[in-house]
């Protein structure tokens, strides 16, 4: 989680939000933060073979199916969430910073 807090500070700083006031940046940050924890979990859903989402689906309505299990039976049906993950961030801040700054912001690294 710690990782996701550093990128969602990079990509603020990314879009130029560098002089917001304290509590807008923090109340952004997490309004960031659940907007891609929750594209993180859409993504390794749909990674999911069909027979493994119907059963996910019912593995969910069990109160004592938590996060740990979770996480388990993705890893089990051979989701790679890392991977997913990854590529779920670099969309999000494609998106939210906008193409044309990522490449800029590469091109000056580059260089």
């Amino acid at each position: 989680m710690d990782n996701v807090g550093q990128f969602i500070d990079q990509i603020i700083n990314e879009k130029g939000y560098t002089t917001l006031d304290a509590d807008v940046r923090e109340q952004l940050k997490a309004d960031l933060t659940q907007r891609l924890l929750d594209q993180i979990d859409t993504a390794a859903i749909y990674a999911l073979p069909e027979d493994k989402a119907v059963e996910l689906s019912q593995k969910l309505d069990d109160p004592n199916f938590g996060d740990d299990q979770v996480t388990e039976f993705m890893t089990q049906s051979g989701v790679d969430l890392q991977d997913v993950a990854l590529k779920t961030m670099l969309q999000f801040r494609a998106l939210y910073v906008g193409e044309d700054k990522i490449n800029a912001a590469n091109a000056s690294v580059a260089a």
